[in-house]
């Protein structure tokens, strides 16, 4: 926390230096509206899980683990992996909670806007792409277990664990 004050000191210094007063300007506008600035882990949870997946804003959720990973170093791959492993649930989520909620075009568009770079990354997602059209997903062998409580509950508790692990360590910056 103490290198991000500093490091927007240090962004505030230059803009002044240079005379971008009105760049200044707009940066610290932004930087009081900015969700993240105290690495609240419970505000960015529930931007997860209270407003992205809920609103179906999912270029917003895949930019905010994409910002995750550009934070850590290459030398963090444990940490980078482990994002990577959390990111895949909570897509998988977001699809899981679209076909529950009846929005099967949602999965559709998620899939027309991330299908490509997806399946790029991991084969597995193959599957994923029948499942707007499967009748019962949720009796699906493949998908019963991502439409199961446990499962919710396990993702939510991992996502909070690892909330908690970057921003009350050294992780970010």
């Amino acid at each position: 926390m103490e290198n991000m004050k500093y490091a927007e000191e240090l962004v505030r210094e230059f803009l002044f230096f240079r005379g971008f007063t009105s760049t200044l300007q707009s940066f610290d506008k932004e930087l009081s509206t900015d969700i993240g600035r105290s690495f609240h882990k419970d505000q960015i949870f529930d931007l997860i899980f209270s407003l992205y997946i809920p609103k179906f804003n999912s270029q917003s959720l895949i930019s905010l683990f994409t910002f995750f990973k550009q934070c850590f170093s290459a030398s963090e791959t444990l940490m980078i992996t482990t994002l990577s492993k959390l990111q895949i649930s909570v897509l998988r989520y977001y699809i899981v909670y679209a076909v529950q909620s009846g929005r099967n075009d949602k999965v559709i568009d998620f899939f027309k806007l991330h299908g490509a770079d997806l399946l790029q990354r991991d084969q597995d997602w193959m599957s994923w792409f029948a499942i707007p059209y499967i009748k019962n997903p949720n009796l699906d062998p493949l998908f019963r277990v991502y439409f199961s409580k446990e499962w919710f509950d396990a993702l939510n508790l991992s996502v909070r664990n690892f909330l908690s692990e970057i921003f009350n360590g050294t992780h970010i910056l």
